[in-house]
């Protein structure tokens, strides 16, 4: 192994079947994450140290938050001695950058950086806010001057926009690098080209120019100072960089993405699509109560939807509820208080809400304030919690018009739905069509009616109803009213007749 070189100091009811399904699938799949939110290493018995080690390569973007959240809660439960991020990255969002180091202001264990082979952009400002920074031979750091991707490439920004983009950025690289003392004049230069750094005669970052720095330049000691530029040391690999620190003998724990963190970012990806098969799956059911079917893909789609952004550290218990809550909300509303009015309103609202929180991470509390930086907030969220609502409406709009116009058409839905109209027209006729005919008629009784049985009237036997006291059998009576198929007679005197059937 290749000796390392130091430098002098060593210092995060639609149905009821359905809602039932959607509620199992979503508690198993909320308890499965829980299984997978355990320590992917178990600590050895007999092991005094334990050094983590999270690697933070590629994009930094919302697919590396998921692996970060879960590395930090574990962080937090676990408490190894030291963490190491090792760093490989050309950048990345900076609302995501915030949100790594709120995460990594949180935690009580130590945290270093080792940069393997290049942090450039937002991976620099990460690597301000480690307690120390280390640095592999050939790597570089710096670029950090913030822009505005769009699908085709930068954007152009107004001068008064983008100064306060600027301004924002500078702060917080300040405000990181103070709190971990690090040199905040270094890290200023690598987010404003404007800005120069001079010690004595010596120009470490001219104006006009980004601030990047290699290896051998982040360790170098420029007198008056007696610290480095940037970095601590030169090590080859983490190993190196144990020895180095007199951890050699430590037991190391490599955090790495798990496959239902590597699903959750795909169901991250899809998530507007699959909340709008569920609420289309769900409406469906409601239209059509009884099929089972739509109901039950719909609470498969919800439950899919909600195993991702649990994974992904974003949708909790309460988001779910929330979701379960509106729909039986709505399901009251339509099938038990007919109309559209309160419930339906707070049934609504409470889906709304629950889709909105299970798009928000939930950031670890930071023990103080420090100035330029912030964690971010709702607020920052709402530009990306607009568009995925807008997708969900939208899809979730289009899908029931296209239901409207293409449903009533196809061949299984005729097996399904009655289609046709009960008229006249199409050969149907009333059950009381004839039995109006025989008000007045009187007849026998076949059999006691206490207070139904059957009666002949005109050789026709009718079920009829008796208006009051039983009737016995062979007694004459009179058909004095009829009610769709309820006929009702009252028991009559021979003397009464006027002409009615002859008793059989």
């Amino acid at each position: 192994m290749k000796k390392p070189t130091p430098c002098p100091m060593v210092p995060r009811p639609f149905r009821g079947t359905a809602l039932a399904v959607l509620a199992m699938l979503c508690l198993s799949a909320v308890a499965a994450v829980r299984a997978a939110d355990q320590p992917a290493v178990a600590a050895s018995e007999g092991r005094d140290l334990k050094v983590y080690v999270l690697p933070l390569r590629g994009a930094i973007d919302q697919g590396l938050m998921i692996l970060y959240r879960r590395a930090f809660r574990e962080l937090e439960a676990v408490r190894p001695d030291l963490l190491i991020i090792e760093i490989d990255t050309p950048g990345g969002r900076l609302l995501e950058t915030e949100e790594i180091i709120a995460w990594m202001r949180a935690a009580e264990t130590p945290i270093y950086a080792f940069v393997n082979y290049h942090a450039q952009s937002a991976g620099a400002i990460v690597s301000f806010g480690a307690d120390k920074i280390f640095m592999a031979p050939g790597s570089r750091i710096g670029s950090a001057l913030p822009v505005i991707m769009t699908p085709g490439g930068v954007a152009e920004i107004p001068d008064n926009v983008y100064e306060k983009i600027l301004s924002d950025t500078r702060a917080l690289v300040r405000g990181v690098a103070q709190s971990k003392g690090h040199w905040e004049e270094i890290a200023v230069a690598m987010v404003d080209p404007s800005y120069e750094v001079k010690v004595n005669d010596r120009v470490i970052s001219k104006a006009g120019e980004l601030l990047n720095l290699t290896a051998q330049e982040a360790v170098e000691i420029i007198p008056p100072r007696q610290r480095p530029v940037l970095a601590e040391a030169i090590v080859e690999d983490i190993p190196a960089l144990l020895e180095y620190l007199g951890m050699a003998e430590a037991e190391v724990v490599y955090i790495e993405q798990q496959p239902a963190e590597t699903l959750a970012r795909w169901i991250i990806l899809i998530g507007p699509l699959l909340f709008a098969l569920g609420i289309l799956g769900i409406y469906i059911e409601m239209r059509s109560p009884g099929i089972g079917l739509p109901g039950l893909a719909g609470a498969v789609c919800l439950a899919i939807y909600f195993f991702g952004h649990h994974v992904g550290g974003l949708a909790g218990i309460e988001d779910i509820a929330l979701i379960l809550l509106g729909l039986v909300l709505i399901a009251v509303e339509i099938f038990v208080i007919p109309g559209f009015g309160i419930t339906g309103l707070l049934g609504l609202a409470s889906i709304a809400i629950g889709l909105i929180m299970s798009l928000v991470p939930r950031l670890p509390a930071l023990p103080d304030e420090l100035p330029g930086i912030s964690t971010p907030s709702l607020v920052d969220y709402l530009p990306m919690i607009s568009m995925r609502l807008i997708m969900v409406v939208v899809l979730t709009g289009m899908g029931m018009w296209l239901l409207a116009r293409l449903l009533p058409k196809a061949s299984f839905y005729g097996k399904l739905v009655l289609q046709k109209t009960l008229d006249a027209d199409t050969g149907y006729t009333s059950a009381d069509i004839g039995y109006r005919d025989y008000l007045g008629r009187t007849g026998v009784a076949m059999t006691a009616l206490r207070p139904s049985g059957t009666a002949v009237f005109d050789d026709l036997r009718l079920d009829v109803v008796s208006s009051g006291d039983m009737i016995s059998r062979g007694s004459r009576v009179k058909i004095i009213q009829v009610e769709g198929n309820r006929i009702i007679v009252e028991q009559i005197e021979p003397s009464e007749e006027e002409g009615g059937a002859q008793p059989v």
